[in-house]
């Protein structure tokens, strides 16, 4: 890996770590995932279905509309053979609103394997760029979110989300989600669309706390990224 990367993730660490040297208006959000696969994009990324622990910690720069994050995954099962799969990811992000209905983000993800040795490291790391447009106030809050890796996957997917939630209780919600991905040859030699992703989550408070049970079903329609369709499901802890 080429040092620069090393050190903005490492820039980026301190810089959640160092709060008392950031403005009083900076905010944190924390969250934990513990998940029963990793999917991503349609692919199962610790084949044979290994479950992950994937904490994420976002540091956003008070009204300015910048913000940080820190996304890691680490397989929970058969360390010895996916230790050198350990991810952690930097994501640099600005959003902000075009009009009372449309707000933009852009920004720039560095997917990193820092725990594989030299080898390892140099031949999975990639970046994006990417930019998203999404409509928050209409029915279902559909989104549209373009990435471009112009490294290792160099290639297109554009990602279209729609969600809605209802509330059972002051304390309780329920949060229905699909996710339709269109892949233009990232990471593969084809394009078309690849994966729909529907799924379900009980959102609840606890104190400072919102825990999520979720349960995911992915349908793979490019046999390139995903012979099988995926049933996954896990618990989110955010405070």
């Amino acid at each position: 890996m080429k040092s620069w990367r090393v050190k903005a993730v490492l820039a980026a660490a301190a810089l959640t770590i160092l709060s008392g040297a950031v403005p009083s208006s900076a905010q944190f959000e924390f969250q934990a995932d513990v998940m029963s696969k990793y999917i991503w994009r349609g692919w199962d990324l610790y084949w044979n279905n290994q479950p992950a622990l994937q904490p994420s910690l976002t540091y956003a720069f008070g009204e300015s509309g910048f913000s940080v994050n820190l996304w890691g995954s680490f397989a929970l099962g058969e360390r010895p053979v996916y230790k050198d799969y350990d991810e952690i990811d930097l994501t640099l992000d600005y959003t902000f609103s075009l009009s009372d209905h449309l707000e933009m983000s852009a920004g720039f993800i560095n997917y990193g394997y820092f725990f594989g040795g030299k080898d390892v490291c140099k031949e999975n790391t990639t970046q994006e760029f990417y930019v998203s447009a999404g409509w928050p106030e209409i029915l279902l809050s559909p989104t549209l979110t373009l990435f471009y890796d112009f490294n290792l996957g160099s290639g297109l997917y554009a990602l279209f989300e729609a969600s809605h939630s209802v509330a059972i209780s002051e304390s309780l919600g329920l949060d229905l989600c699909a996710e339709l991905g269109y892949n233009s040859r990232q990471f593969i030699e084809e394009s078309g669309f690849s994966d729909l992703t529907i799924g379900a989550s009980l959102p609840f408070t606890l104190g400072d706390w919102t825990i999520a049970p979720l349960i995911r079903y992915t349908f793979v329609f490019l046999d390139a990224v995903n012979e099988d369709d995926e049933l996954w499901f896990g618990i989110s802890l955010i405070r």
